[in-house]
């Protein structure tokens, strides 16, 4: 059977030729939009495109330049920032932080984006917009920069503090908590306010300080094996003046509390410090060359002999130390110690394998000196021997008087014997002598007697 053919009618041709002409009108008219508006925007930035913060889309590259001027630039040298670091508010000069500025490198970034795209990704670009931000290029002031960080250093740093300990009233040992502390991170901070000025930040930067953290040197689990009391001593100071007793008090409360951790040395001076009227010492009688003599600290060798002879029964190592010319009457002959700043100290190492805590007070015209350690240093005696192995006495000085009459006799000055004197430490432990040494050798020099004759006739 024949198959029939289809024509296609008049009219369908019609609307065939109608359609392929509408299509090709479309088209035609697309592409003359895509042309017409990439010629509109040959010469502008595209949509979204922002510099400092700014959009200057549509804007050509001069309205770009004026704009970013007039609308950042000038209210930025003029009003300058308020930087908020850590909550605080802080003036920037801008107009002295900034030295040098280039507005034009951005724009022009900002106009050149997209430019070399096809036709069409111009088109899309034009209809749809794009996201990049260009930053303007600075030049700064590192001289006022500087300035500006060192005063939010000032505010910022902190030095880590020690833990500390205590002794409550039960002579039960209680550890105060160190505490860390911070240093500014000063080329980061820096970058951050350059950084953000270059993005276009306006009015305010809000920063979280960067900081490095410091860790104390002395921590509280440092201190968690201080929990008993190794050794005591205590001397009388009731004969004292109101000055002596002044220059004790200040003396006594300087070594309170200190701690000395494994390894380290003691210096009376270095915590006492210089003796003078601007830190509250007065002038009291100090033994010297083996006389007493007004001076200013008189009386804080009682001090630092009261903490000797505590040390002598801790074990620890003597480092520096020296005896009166002349006995004191406040503790035993061998078991006292001088000091004079800048020449005389007294220092002494704890070798001991724990930290030690010095406890020193003033009750009732006595000086108290506890020394605190680990409980395991008790299993530990010491016993300290003065041996007085030679009394030296003294000799007469006749001093003729033409006063006086002759064959009368004044005495100036009673004589009182010299000594010498050997210390000595024995080191028990288990009822065993472990070791025994010599801790010095002291020799106190008599004072002479003087006497005036008469030889008047």
């Amino acid at each position: 059977m024949e198959k029939k053919k289809y024509r296609l009618t008049k009219a369908a041709k019609i609307i065939g030729l109608e359609f392929i002409i509408c299509v090709i009108g479309l088209l035609l008219g697309f592409f003359w939009e895509v042309y017409d508006k990439n010629s509109q925007w040959e010469k502008l930035i595209y949509p979204g495109i922002k510099v400092a913060g700014i959009d200057l889309g549509g804007k050509t590259k001069m309205e770009g330049n004026k704009i970013i001027e007039s609308e950042y630039i000038a209210p930025l040298f003029e009003k300058g920032l308020n930087i908020i670091i850590n909550g605080k508010n802080y003036k920037v000069d801008c107009s002295r932080l900034i030295s040098f500025y280039d507005i034009e490198a951005g724009v022009n970034k900002a106009v050149e984006t997209g430019k070399s795209l096809s036709s069409l990704n111009k088109y899309k670009l034009i209809k749809h917009g794009l996201s990049n931000r260009y930053n303007i290029d600075y030049k700064f002031n590192e001289v006022y920069l500087g300035e500006f960080v060192s005063i939010v250093e000032k505010d910022i740093n902190r030095e880590p503090e020690n833990a500390k300990a205590r002794v409550t009233p039960g002579e039960k040992v209680e550890v105060i908590d160190d505490i860390k502390g911070y240093r500014l991170d000063v080329k980061k901070l820096e970058e951050q306010i350059k950084r953000s000025i270059e993005s276009g930040v306006l009015n305010e930067i809000v920063i979280e300080a960067p900081v490095i953290e410091m860790e104390a040197s002395i921590t509280a689990e440092d201190l968690q094996t201080i929990d008993a009391k190794i050794s005591s001593s205590s001397t009388d100071f009731s004969f004292s003046s109101a000055a002596r007793i002044n220059n004790i008090e200040l003396a006594t409360n300087a070594i309170n509390g200190i701690i000395l951790m494994d390894g380290e040395i003691f210096s009376f001076n270095e915590y006492v410090g210089e003796r003078t009227r601007e830190r509250g010492f007065q002038a009291a009688p100090v033994l010297e060359d083996g006389n007493y003599k007004p001076g200013i600290g008189g009386g804080i060798c009682q001090v630092s002999s009261t903490l000797y002879r505590a040390m002598l029964d801790s074990g620890m190592e003597i480092v520096e130390r020296k005896a009166h010319g002349r006995p004191p009457s406040y503790i035993g002959l061998g078991l006292d110690a001088t000091v004079s700043w800048g020449n005389i100290d007294l220092k002494f190492k704890n070798n001991l394998g724990y930290p030690l805590l010095i406890e020193a007070y003033l009750k009732e015209k006595n000086i108290y000196i506890n020394l605190y350690s680990n409980s395991k240093l008790k299993n530990r005696t010491y016993i300290i021997k003065n041996n007085v192995y030679q009394k030296i006495q003294p000799s007469t000085e006749t001093i003729e008087d033409a006063n006086l009459p002759a064959g009368e006799t004044v005495v100036v000055r009673k004589g009182s014997p010299g000594y010498k004197v050997r210390v000595t430490r024995d080191t028990h432990e288990n009822n065993q002598l472990l070791i025994s040494e010599v801790i010095s050798e002291d020799i106190y020099k008599p004072e002479n007697e003087i006497i005036k004759k008469g030889v008047k006739n």
